[in-house]
């Protein structure tokens, strides 16, 4: 996996790497933000949503309890009420007057009763049980006698107090409390019912999207409302604390509070997804400020890039014009990074090779001149010293005249460079002294273009051609008379210089020889390396031979008329 990515990688352009590796760096960090601001975000959707149930949670129980409050009130009130006290101390025959414990009953009991079941809306049922032999009156006063076994009259009667419970049968719920003993001797208990909706309803209607449990203390469930899920906790579940529970395969957050005086709880079912609120705007939005982030940055990396490449692409083209041979660029840069100190240093290093190359071609310049056999000078000294020995005629004279012209221009005063009149001059004294020594046994011709003698050229280029046009061209003639031809002219913006003999001519094999193989003198292939090394390879020497019309030399060099700009 490893190598692919690597293979990949290294086929990519430098901008696209730099793109790819500036947006994996600031989308990274910004999509880890990103998550965490949805996690905080949903945590603290989550949490505003628990504290809102909470508190709905705490003013429906607050309400409940301000209910039991007002009935507990209610029971007090009755309870400790002198007058019904009195009617329960009444014993049956005791004084013998029954009519008046029935007009107590009917005119006080009886519409006392019926104003707090019509005051306290709810009540449905006010009954006092007694163990007393007073007759019963409807349902305000009935005997213990029927409800002794039962465990919340046995419960109430053996301590002072109020006590509620849930009937499960009737869905109701009743509270019970025993009458005081000191004025009241024997069991006496009040007995209120009320239906269960008119002390939990209105205040389960604050949570009416939950699922709503009322339990008691041993996970009894006493009250559910009608959004609690169909699967009831088990009595664990409704005594254990707050969390989260599975119901119907739903998680449920399950928050719990103790309704005050009593030890029935409140339980508050909530799905998950509810708790957790939407978090899908957030999500969005996350998504947004993430795109808008990675284009703005995508756009600021593309300018950067931009601007470092562009120099990078500058100096890449340089360098492809020096590979080609352009060493005549001029290099500026004004910048300070590293880039910019690249570019100086890749110009300095130009301006090195160039000096270099300089240095190169002077010292093969002087190699080559170097070579040059004074073979030619000796040869000629010693014809003029036949000469002079067999007849002591002026043609000596003449002969060391212009030998003593000829190296006058060829050495040049040690230079290189030469005005192309002087190269002239110096092939004609050569060839003076050729057409003596063999006894003038061919013609010279000479075809010049007067303007070209205002160049300049490097010296010594012609007379190698001549020697060659003598020693292959005319001295192999044996019937016609010998004949060299020197021109100059001007080309598209080049000097060219011919020599041209009417000799046999030569074969490819001998041109090959002559123009590829070093000789003892100073030859054609030291010619054509000089101007090769100077003027470049669009320059040089062409050979040309036809065996009716004898072999043509010609030169080829660019025009240059100051010889300081040859240095």
């Amino acid at each position: 996996m490893m190598k692919r990515i690597d293979w990949i990688v290294s086929r990519l352009r430098l901008k696209q790497k730099l793109i790819v590796s500036y947006l994996i760096v600031t989308i990274i960090p910004m999509m880890v933000l990103g998550v965490y601001s949805y996690s905080q975000s949903s945590q603290l959707l989550r949490h505003q949503a628990e504290q809102s149930i909470e508190r709905n949670m705490g003013t429906a129980v607050n309400s409940i309890a301000y209910k039991m409050d007002l009935y507990n009130n209610l029971i007090q009130l009755i309870v400790a009420n002198r007058t019904i006290q009195n009617i329960m101390s009444t014993q049956n025959g005791e004084s013998g007057d029954l009519s008046a414990l029935a007009n107590q009953l009917k005119e006080y009991l009886d519409p006392y009763f019926s104003m707090m079941l019509t005051s306290y809306h709810g009540i449905d049922k006010l009954t006092i049980y007694t163990e007393s032999s007073i007759p019963e009156y409807g349902d305000y006063l009935r005997s213990a006698q029927g409800v002794s076994n039962q465990k919340w009259y046995t419960d109430a009667v053996s301590k002072f107090g109020i006590r509620w419970y849930y009937d499960e049968s009737q869905q109701a719920v009743y509270a019970v409390c025993k009458f005081p003993e000191t004025f009241n001797p024997g069991h006496h208990v009040l007995y209120v019912h009320m239906s269960i909706d008119s002390l939990f309803m209105d205040s389960v209607k604050l949570l009416s999207d939950y699922g709503v449990i009322i339990s008691d203390a041993d996970g009894a469930s006493l009250f559910t409302n009608s959004r609690a899920v169909s699967e009831m906790p088990s009595a664990a579940q409704l005594r254990s604390k707050d969390g989260t529970v599975m119901m119907n395969e739903t998680r449920m957050m399950a928050i719990t509070q103790q309704i005050p005086n009593t030890n029935w709880r409140f339980h508050c079912y909530i799905p998950m997804h509810q708790v957790s609120g939407n978090p899908a705007p957030i999500l969005y939005a996350t998504f947004i400020v993430i795109g808008i982030c990675s284009v703005i940055v995508l756009i600021i990396i593309s300018l950067f890039a931009n601007g470092m490449l562009r120099r990078i692409y500058q100096l890449n083209h340089w360098m492809k014009r020096v590979e080609n041979g352009g060493l005549e660029l001029n290099i500026h840069n004004s910048s300070k990074d590293e880039i910019g100190e690249l570019i100086d240093r890749f110009g300095n290093m130009l301006y090195r090779v160039k000096e270099l190359i300089q240095e190169v071609r002077r010292k093969e310049l002087q190699r080559l001149q170097a070579q040059m056999n004074p073979h030619f000078l000796y040869n000629t000294l010693s014809s003029v010293n036949w000469k002079a020995l067999q007849s002591r005629s002026y043609e000596i004279s003449h002969i060391v005249t212009s030998l003593s012209k000829y190296y006058r221009t060829a050495l040049n005063k040690g230079d290189n460079f030469i005005a192309v009149q002087s190269e002239l001059d110096n092939v004609k004294s050569y060839l003076d002294i050729m057409h003596i020594t063999h006894d003038a046994r061919f013609d010279v011709i000479y075809d010049m273009d007067e303007e070209v003698q205002r160049f300049y050229t490097i010296n010594m280029i012609l007379q190698p051609l001549v020697e060659n046009a003598i020693k292959h061209g005319v001295d192999r003639l044996t019937e016609e008379r010998g004949r060299i031809t020197i021109s100059a002219c001007f080309g598209e913006g080049t000097l060219q210089f011919a020599v041209r003999d009417n000799g046999p001519g030569m074969d490819e094999e001998q041109i090959r020889k002559i123009t590829t193989f070093r000789t003892a003198g100073y030859g054609l292939k030291n010619v054509q390396e000089r101007i090769e090394l100077f003027f470049g390879t669009g320059y040089g020497l062409t050979v040309h031979s036809d065996a009716k019309e004898g072999t043509t030399m010609t030169i080829t060099i660019p025009q240059i008329e100051n010889g300081l700009a040859l240095v």
